[in-house]
């Protein structure tokens, strides 16, 4: 059993010191670092989760949706729910999950090179001190964030990624994709949605 007693935003310290950080950088005239966390943060996983429930229903996908229990305090009442979070999808062919993951990670670098390329057009002047390392900052964690799903889209492309197996009770195959980022292995959807 899972407890709830804060919103969905709190639940990793790190996202939430990253989203404060592109908030502020935004009243001090840098608005791209927030587009960044808006755009990858919500706007494009939200496009791969619809994409992903339209390719299950025309059965190219089987869902690999987990049930959690949860115990969600609303205004001090504590209510019982039934979570489903989205994990690592299976594919029914290795092909038809390399052409979803290509995709998905050439328009997410495609859309961090267009948001980081606005960041330069906007970049602060060098009177602005605070503004200008703050910049400098976001810039390097925007370019750690491109630099990885650059290396995961080259992997995917070259073939060095792990794609395993599984037999759903209907005898049917499927198959599921992890990619490898500093030594350890991930789904190869969580890394698409990461935000580092």
């Amino acid at each position: 059993m899972n407890y709830q007693v804060t919103s969905f935003y709190f639940y990793s310290i790190k996202n939430l010191l990253w989203v404060g950080f592109c908030l502020a950088l935004s009243f001090f005239g840098s608005k791209a670092p927030f587009a960044f966390v808006l755009i990858t943060g919500v706007i494009f996983p939200v496009f791969i989760s619809i994409r992903l429930h339209t390719l299950t229903e025309q059965g190219a996908v089987l869902s690999n949706n987990q049930a959690h229990e949860w115990l969600v305090y609303v205004n001090g009442i504590p209510v019982r729910e039934t979570r489903h979070h989205l994990a690592n999808p299976f594919f029914y062919s290795k092909q038809r999950a390399s052409q979803f993951f290509l995709r998905a990670f050439l328009v997410r670098a495609v859309l961090q090179i267009g948001i980081i390329g606005w960041m330069l057009i906007q970049w602060p002047s060098y009177e602005m001190f605070i503004s200008y390392g703050g910049v400098v900052l976001a810039l390097l964690v925007m370019l750690y964030s491109l630099t990885r799903t650059l290396c995961n889209l080259y992997n995917i492309y070259k073939d060095r990624w792990q794609v395993e197996q599984f037999t759903a009770p209907s005898e049917s195959e499927w198959f599921r994709a992890f990619v490898t980022w500093r030594n350890k292995r991930q789904g190869a959807l969580e890394n698409l949605l990461a935000q580092f």
